[in-house]
């Protein structure tokens, strides 16, 4: 598959409370000409997915003040267009529970920290994939 080609413009909005690796997935992803907006707290992401057109969130689980399942609930309650987003947990956890209820939550898919560049570029271009399909 031509990752390049498949992420070339994409609007990702990623979320997480710890600097480094919103950094790191900026970089990974700039590499591939994603349009990165990084926020650190699940109220900005809150607040910047309802201007943003996002195509696609990747959310930290494990925030303090909100965690990224109360996030992506709420982001499930809002109008059409944004309540469908395509959305990548990030979490330490490698429970089946764990596994369970990001799906539950609403979220689309999972990465398990600390997760390899090309597992996150693989996994954001099959969803980017697979939701194109589905909207078809």
């Amino acid at each position: 598959m031509n990752y390049l080609q498949t992420l070339k413009g994409l609007r990702v909005l990623v979320v997480d409370d710890n600097l480094d690796h919103l950094e790191l997935i900026q970089f990974i992803l700039e590499q591939y000409n994603v349009q990165v907006t990084a926020v650190t707290s699940a109220y900005e992401a809150f607040n910047v997915i309802k201007l943003l057109q996002a195509n696609i969130l990747i959310c930290d689980i494990q925030m303090p003040v909100e965690d990224g399942y109360s996030l992506i609930r709420q982001i499930r309650n809002l109008t059409q267009k944004i309540k469908g987003i395509p959305a990548i947990a990030l979490t330490t956890c490698t429970s089946d529970e764990t596994r369970h209820l990001v799906l539950n939550a609403g979220f689309s898919t999972y990465l398990t920290k600390p997760f390899d560049p090309d597992e996150l570029i693989a996994v954001l271009s099959n969803l980017v994939t697979e939701h194109i399909a589905s909207c078809a």
